[in-house]
């Protein structure tokens, strides 16, 4: 099953109005009712989670080491972070492909105003070109 074949939602919104509650509880009436969801943390600066993430941002990048080495604040380090994603999408790709059959992903994107907003749409316009392409 490629990228082509999955089926996800990208949840988004500003930081702290619920996308991982949200993603929780989601993921919690999919396994009452005994469906699969998967929850992807593309959030490099998160630190607790109430679902384990099925992929996680941080195996690939961390947000404490690109501002510790890059000396960006918190801000510059998630559009860092989310430019570094995208131009290695690849491992995005590599990371949900086959793993999860057709199971349903839900994305849980970074939350920082103005700033997640570049990865949302880098990523949506990765996903759905790549769609496209198949």
């Amino acid at each position: 099953v490629g990228m082509a074949d999955k089926f996800a939602q990208l949840v988004i919104g500003p930081a702290g109005s619920g996308k991982s509650t949200y993603c929780t509880a989601l993921q919690n009436h999919c396994l009452t009712v005994k469906r699969s969801v998967h929850v992807v943390n593309l959030d490099p600066a998160a630190e607790v989670f109430k679902y384990k993430p099925a992929v996680d941002i941080r195996d690939l990048i961390s947000i404490e080491d690109v501002m510790e080495e890059m000396d960006f604040g918190p801000n510059g380090g998630l559009v860092f972070a989310m430019e570094y994603l995208c131009e290695n999408f690849n491992w995005f790709e590599e990371q949900i492909n086959g793993a999860y059959g057709e199971d349903y992903l839900l994305i849980d994107c970074p939350g920082a105003k103005n700033n997640a907003d570049v990865g949302e749409n880098r990523i949506g316009a990765s996903l759905t070109s790549r769609h496209q392409d198949k």
